[in-house]
């Protein structure tokens, strides 16, 4: 599990740029919109994306943080109609 997390920043350098944002977003949207955000690491996945967006230029901090905010606001948005529909868990 150690070496795991400890290659993660090498395991997401490898894909394209344009899957490593689909990806960290999906996760951030997942994390705050459904109710498995439970079992997703979030902090370590944003941790691990500005890791590999520093560390590589071919991936830009500006698009990342902007897809991580609207994934972040939408998810939020989605959990409060989710609850808002279906009522409290």
């Amino acid at each position: 599990m150690i070496e795991l997390a400890a290659s993660f920043d090498t395991q997401l350098s490898s894909l394209a740029p344009f899957l490593f944002y689909v990806i960290v977003g999906a996760i951030v949207f997942i994390e705050t919109g459904i109710l498995l955000g439970f079992f997703l690491p979030g902090d370590s996945i944003l941790f691990s994306a500005g890791l590999v967006a520093a560390a590589h230029g071919n991936i830009n901090i500006v698009i990342l943080v902007t897809i991580i905010f609207l994934a972040a606001f939408f998810g939020d948005q989605v959990g409060f109609v989710i609850g808002r529909v279906y009522g409290r868990p």
